[in-house]
């Protein structure tokens, strides 16, 4: 598996208009893309530390397609009045694949 992790800060009073963009209009684009297995919003507990933004994917090649086809580009500027500054992407290669559930193919 391919798992991307974007890590950002939000302008004060925008959480909640974020996670209802985030929820409704970016996870549907990214979960639509051939081999996305999830798609989740990571909110923090503690004020001042970053949200995360986290697509796993079933592989590497899966991920660069929905990066490189303008898929990726397209859900950031769906959030990106939201941030308070540029976010950081971080890739991450898993073989821990015992530990997602998958859909009977």
């Amino acid at each position: 598996m391919w798992i991307r992790v974007g890590s950002f800060s939000v302008k004060p009073g925008e959480v909640d208009r974020l996670k209802k963009t985030y929820n409704e209009l970016a996870v549907p684009k990214v979960r639509a893309r051939p081999g996305n297995i999830a798609c989740l919003l990571l909110a923090p507990e503690a004020d001042g530390e970053p949200f995360m933004a986290v697509t796993i994917w079933e592989t590497r090649a899966a991920a660069d397609s929905y990066e490189s086809g303008g898929s990726a580009l397209e859900v950031v500027s769906l959030v990106r009045e939201f941030f308070a500054g540029p976010p950081k992407l971080v890739s991450y290669q898993s073989d821990s694949t015992s530990g997602v559930e998958r859909a009977a193919g």
